[in-house]
């Protein structure tokens, strides 16, 4: 399987955008945001972006990173981000429990959901 690098959201501003006009997915393992680029936004960023959030909630940093961690594996193995949108995904307190195949799985299902 090739691996390709994944384009991150950085900017806390963006986020909040997407917080605020996403659309929201909950899963049992995880939350996804989804938010389509507009045609200018396209044309510049060619592929999708994400950005991987775990709260304080979930504990110390050790288990925020792991969550994330966690994500960016699932987000692998289901092939990417789908060119046209932003995401989130947003780890929750059973992400950490579980297995980046199990959350692949979950993360398929959001997908599709979502029409992804």
């Amino acid at each position: 399987m090739t691996s390709r690098k994944v384009d991150t959201i950085a900017s806390s501003e963006a986020i909040s955008r997407i917080f605020k006009r996403g659309r929201r997915y909950n899963g049992d393992l995880l939350a996804l945001y989804s938010l389509s680029h507009t045609l200018q936004e396209a044309a510049t960023a060619p592929q999708g972006r994400v950005a991987f959030i775990a709260g304080k909630k979930l504990g110390g940093a050790v288990w925020r990173n792991r969550a994330k961690r966690i994500l960016r594996a699932a987000l692998a193995q289901v092939g990417g981000t789908q060119a046209g949108y932003d995401l989130l995904l947003v780890a929750n307190s059973r992400t950490t429990e579980s297995s980046s195949p199990e959350i692949a799985e979950e993360l398929t299902m959001l997908f599709k959901a979502a029409h992804i």
